[in-house]
């Protein structure tokens, strides 16, 4: 995996979605980030469970070798979600310590 001691720790950045705004502790540049890898992903992720007749998505990820994108829609949401939570950091990790992280912060 990765070392987990300071120096070398990925930057976990927790956003949230809230009646269509995405709230972000770590900055502007952070919600604008997420806002546009969430529309892109979660519009594949939909057409994809669509296109395998699964239904719409709860959540979906990307892994690239800098980064790791979640998002996470609380269970039983309405079509254009109106909370939901994310995570981005800057490193490759699993989907479950993704999961894990978005699931602590109550949805």
């Amino acid at each position: 995996m990765y070392d987990s001691s300071p120096a070398t720790a990925p930057s976990l950045r927790v956003l949230e979605i809230q009646n269509g705004l995405v709230i972000s502790e770590s900055g502007q540049q952070d919600a604008d980030d997420f806002a546009a890898d969430y529309q892109g992903l979660r519009h594949f992720a939909d057409r994809v469970g669509g296109a395998l007749e699964l239904g719409g998505s709860l959540y979906a990820a990307i892994h690239e070798p800098e980064f790791s994108m979640m998002f996470l829609l609380p269970v039983g949401t309405d079509k254009p979600a109106t909370q939901a939570v994310g995570a981005m950091v800057d490193a490759n990790v699993s989907n479950n310590e993704l999961l894990v992280t978005l699931r602590q912060q109550g949805v």
